[in-house]
């Protein structure tokens, strides 16, 4: 299963999760800033140049057993890791090491050196395809022991992380894992060798690069330019994307810097008297404050507002002994006007790390938005923002969206989460966002092949959305989000993938998947898949949506009418009884730390 596999290469493994830290009020602001964009030269001889970035350390003036061969950058962008061509690591910043091979008798040198997307391990490549794997990096297949017509001079990772592409000097590509062959120049004459390759953030293209700066772009890598037929003061050697895939830069030994695209150009080592040559280049990641959402359901009514609502339905289930979900709530069944109750809902939330409530909006005047107000409130005496979850009520579409958003933002909400609204031609939602500038406006689609191949973000992107967003707890694992992510920063758009405990709708939906919760297993490898899918914003499908058994609301043992018993929480996280009530919440706390470790706030 996927989950177990990647508890077995995070330090994250399944165990007790530390109990949620004690915090008071925090301030409600967005903490979306983007960091400037900015890169990094290493020099042969481990001199380290930084251009719109922080330099971190370096091994300039330090004696070497071997000459530097490249670079990575850490996720955060607040460290670098150097490679040399022993494989001797030699990390800074928050880089962590992992291991090298600076201690192993090797076959050939080696060449090149790519990060995992979680930013805890490594691949090294040597010049005949062997690869060595250290901390997360799984190994997926190599070259080495093959006969080559031309040594291999680099590699690049697939978003997933799931594998990779090796280049040859020839320009043949060597796929492995879920990396897939998309073309290569290994059949053409070329007037110099391929020095390095870069792939696309979706994963289904890539850039080749040759010593005279010839730029080679397969499948959905764009082609902006090239230093071919330019006489160079010397020879390419390396070639990064930016990190919204719509620019690259090239890189010369001796530190000149050429941009294409919407590559910026920040500086070159270029006019600088080196001691040693260039060898390699990594770009700062573009990076959000990281924020973690909830989908929060305030559509719950008791014979105190009038009558059941949600608690039941289908006729025969019988409020409050009998509810149509699979789980029962520590709380029983309560009314979301309840203002003690939902006090209780932000506190909780609040200690949990999270920063945004994106409550369940049915339109203007429904139960739903009668209830908004005394979300609103008690959100903010716990320092949380308010977005609105906007479902698909009927009559639903571009106008009355667009009179919705006037009417939310009187409230004071400035975020919104639109639901399935892939419908409308893009134009139209254009206008709707041109006419909100003042809210950040997500949107989400049930067609899984949109959102994988492309076509959603695109659309987004030409409706003026500023990010996308998952929601969807059953079909999306590490490689659905990482092409979900990767076709919306091609876009330059935001993006949200959501991460689920699980999925049990059986005594509601009984036709639907289930998708067990596997006492933590599941949401821990959820997390772990949008963080590395490179989440600008973790959003949690659920925290009180009781029919679909999405729920990290505290749960309890409870056995229905019908003899269907459930366990509750019982066995998540190794917890029983009492303690494991608020095992979701807990573990939602230590997740959301370690996204805010991994991203940071610039």
């Amino acid at each position: 299963m996927l989950a177990g596999a990647l508890l077995l290469t995070t330090a994250s493994v399944l165990g007790p999760v530390p109990a949620r830290p004690a915090e008071g009020p925090r301030a409600a602001v967005s903490t979306t800033t983007p960091v400037a964009d900015g890169y990094w030269l290493v020099a042969s001889d481990g001199g380290i140049f930084g251009f719109d970035a922080p330099f971190h350390g370096s091994m300039g003036g330090s004696p070497l057993n071997r000459p530097m061969i490249g670079m990575a950058s850490t996720a955060t962008g607040k460290g670098y890791w150097t490679v040399a061509t022993d494989g001797g690591i030699f990390s800074f910043g928050d880089a962590a090491f992992h291991g090298s091979t600076g201690g192993i008798r090797l076959n050939q040198p080696i060449v090149g050196m790519a990060a995992t997307p979680t930013g805890n391990g490594y691949w090294l490549v040597a010049s005949d395809g062997g690869i060595f794997a250290f901390g997360d990096a799984v190994f997926r297949g190599s070259m080495g022991g093959t006969a080559l017509n031309r040594p291999i001079v680099g590699m690049a990772p697939t978003p997933s992380g799931f594998g990779y592409w090796l280049v040859a000097a020839d320009g043949g590509i060597f796929a492995f894992g879920d990396a897939v062959f998309r073309g290569s120049t290994g059949s053409l004459k070329l007037v110099a060798p391929i020095t390095a390759m870069a792939p696309t953030g979706t994963g289904r293209g890539y850039w080749l690069v040759a010593r005279d700066g010839g730029v080679f772009a397969f499948g959905d890598a764009p082609f902006m330019g090239s230093t071919g037929g330019v006489d160079l003061g010397a020879p390419v050697v390396g070639l990064q994307p930016t990190p919204r895939g719509q620019g690259y830069w090239l890189v010369t030994a001796n530190g000149g810097i050429f941009t294409f695209g919407e590559a910026p150009f920040s500086g070159s080592a270029g006019g600088i008297r080196l001691n040693q040559p260039i060898v390699g280049m990594a770009p700062r990641p573009v990076r959000y404050g990281a924020e973690v959402s909830v989908f929060y359901y305030p559509w719950y009514a008791t014979p105190a507002d009038g009558g059941w609502r949600h608690w039941e339905r289908h006729g025969h289930f019988g409020a409050p002994a009998d509810i149509p979900a699979d789980f029962y709530p520590a709380r029983g069944t309560y009314s979301s006007r309840d203002a003690a109750v939902v006090e209780q809902h932000m506190a909780e939330l609040a200690a949990a790390g999270v920063n945004v409530v994106v409550a369940s909006w049915w339109g203007r005047g429904s139960y739903e938005d009668s209830a908004l107000p005394t979300v609103l409130a008690a959100a903010g005496r716990h320092g949380l923002r308010v977005a609105a979850h906007i479902e698909p009520y009927g009559g639903r579409g571009t106008g009355s969206v667009n009179s919705d958003l006037e009417h939310l933002a009187r409230l004071g909400i400035t975020e919104a989460y639109l639901y399935d609204a892939m419908g409308a031609p893009a134009v139209d939602w254009a206008e709707v966002n041109r006419r909100n500038q003042s809210m950040r406006i997500w949107i989400e689609t049930s067609r899984l092949g949109d959102m994988l191949d492309g076509d959603f973000a695109r659309y987004a992107r030409e409706g003026g959305f500023d990010g996308i967003y998952t929601y969807d707890p059953v079909r999306y694992n590490r490689p659905e989000l990482a092409a979900a992510c990767g076709a919306a920063r091609a876009q330059r758009l935001l993006c949200s993938p959501s991460v689920s405990p699980g999925h049990s709708a059986l005594r509601t939906f009984p036709s639907r998947t289930v998708v067990h919760r596997d006492g933590g297993r599941r949401y821990n490898a959820q997390w772990i898949d949008a963080m590395a899918a490179g989440a600008d914003v973790v959003s949690i499908t659920s925290y009180n949506e009781w029919h679909e058994g999405t729920t990290i609301e505290p749960a309890v043992p409870w056995c229905f009418p019908d003899g269907w018993c459930s366990p509750g929480y019982d066995g998540a996280y190794g917890r029983t009884g009492a303690a494991a009530t608020t095992a979701y919440l807990d573990a939602t706390a230590w997740w959301a730390a370690q996204f805010q470790r991994l991203r940071g706030s610039g």
